[in-house]
């Protein structure tokens, strides 16, 4: 049971890591500078693999002997020791392959043992959703940070696509209906005070964010503008943990009807354009700063989710109101206009890119 529990866990990190190799693949080809590989010979590869699956092992063995033992330890302890060894191994031996792993670890057993600390106790799930937020903007800070580090540097792509790419997905979500849904199932109950454990995780995150921060500034490592979109997305989130019970969906009275169910009441309209608003924006800002920053891989990707939002909205806004031959036709040349238009702007970032560079 605990080691389908532990293969169940796996399949998440391995479509993350498997997202992070293809773009750090695709520098590769176009860049030789070393810390944009993910090894640097096959011999190199091959030893970051046994290392990675060494690790993988471990917390396999572990699980095994705890099982034997009678369980004196949870299977969530397990995880966050086999991360943390991992992490370290991944920092001392220079192994990209293990702190994807670890990364994604710690944060799972954080999400899973905050889940424990708040069962039986009616405190506001959202309180978990924040934390996560958390961890994720402060993988994006450190990502910029370990960019001017020269020893570092190869970590410096995972940090970041781990803080862009489940930022993007969370706002993404919850600027839909099924997102603001579970929104609505998210405050409900009492404040996370309720757990001494949750609030001291929380205002630990809220630290080492602003230290980040600051030392971010300090080493010129991330733009204002950044840092302001960060800080935007932290008051966001810390509104949401202390956000009361609210209805977002329009109920007949205080009976449920499927009909009215679907549509949005006022706060759920408020909370929608906020986040469709944030998602917008984020997206914007992703693209400008890899045309200022010369990273052609955050165009890229601020450009596939740019893309993916229109699709997404064009289908929750008019899919009901259209008739479906309408809505098809329009599907398709609204989605080759958009793509026509992206695509030129993407090329006319990449040729600037190309003659900032030669200057």
């Amino acid at each position: 049971m605990y080691f389908l529990g532990f293969l169940q866990f796996l399949i998440w990190p391995l479509i993350i890591i498997g997202i992070i190799m293809f773009f750090v693949n695709r520098h590769k080809r176009k860049n030789k500078d070393q810390h944009l590989q993910l090894a640097l010979s096959k011999e190199d590869a091959l030893s970051e693999l046994f290392l990675f699956l060494s690790i993988l092992f471990l917390g396999v063995t572990l699980l095994a002997f705890n099982k034997d033992f009678g369980n004196p330890f949870s299977w969530q302890t397990i995880l966050f020791i086999t991360s943390v060894v991992g992490l370290i191994s991944a920092y001392y031996f220079k192994i990209i392959y293990t702190l994807m792993f670890s990364l994604i670890g710690i944060a799972s057993w954080w999400g899973v043992q905050a889940s424990e600390w708040i069962d039986g106790k009616d405190i506001k799930t959202s309180s978990i959703y924040v934390g996560l937020i958390f961890l994720i903007l402060l993988f994006y800070i450190i990502g910029n940070l370990h960019e001017k580090e020269i020893k570092f540097k190869r970590f410096s792509l995972v940090y970041l696509i781990l803080g862009i790419i489940p930022m993007t997905g969370a706002l993404l979500f919850f600027s839909t209906k099924p997102g603001i849904s579970t929104l609505n199932d998210m405050i409900k109950g009492a404040m996370f005070f309720g757990s001494w454990q949750l609030t001291l995780s929380l205002f630990s995150f809220i630290i080492f964010i602003i230290i980040a921060m600051f030392y971010s500034i300090n080493k010129k490592s991330i733009s204002i503008f950044e840092l302001v979109a960060v800080f935007i997305l932290i008051i966001l989130f810390c509104v949401i943990s202390f956000l009361p019970e609210q209805n977002m969906f329009l109920y007949e009275g205080t009976k449920y009807d499927f009909n009215t169910a679907n549509q949005l009441s006022g706060n759920g309209i408020f909370w929608a354009v906020i986040f469709n608003l944030a998602i917008f924006f984020e997206l914007l800002g992703l693209i400008f700063s890899g045309y200022l920053r010369h990273k052609k891989w955050l165009i890229n990707l601020g450009t596939f989710f740019l893309f993916l939002l229109i699709i997404i909205k064009y289908f929750d806004w008019f899919f009901t109101f259209l008739d479906k031959s309408i809505f098809f036709i329009g599907a398709g040349i609204l989605l080759f206009g958009v793509g026509w238009f992206m695509e030129k702007g993407r090329r006319y970032m990449f040729a600037n890119i190309k003659n900032e560079s030669h200057e």
